[in-house]
């Protein structure tokens, strides 16, 4: 992967470091061929719910779920209706 830093931080973790901003993606998993699954940092929240949406997650499918939600970036309209 030409212009990124691979730095091993502990036993079967891998950082990587994009050199450009608008490129900057986080590593969450290893694929079953051990390629490293990377997602955009900040992932839209809209993207996210269109992906998970009506799905049903067990016990710790659930935890990691609710700590993609909270890294996510709000991008939704908000509902000036539910003000009113």
């Amino acid at each position: 992967m030409a212009g990124a830093t691979m730095i091993k931080v502990k036993e079967n973790a891998v950082k990587v470091t994009l050199t450009r901003a608008e490129n900057r993606r986080l590593v969450c998993g290893r694929g079953a061929d051990g390629a490293l699954v990377l997602m955009p940092e900040r992932e839209p929240l809209s993207d996210v719910i269109a992906e998970t949406e009506g799905q049903v997650f067990e016990d710790d499918e659930f935890i990691a779920h609710l700590e993609r939600v909270a890294r996510v970036e709000d991008d939704l309209p908000s509902d000036d209706s539910a003000r009113r």
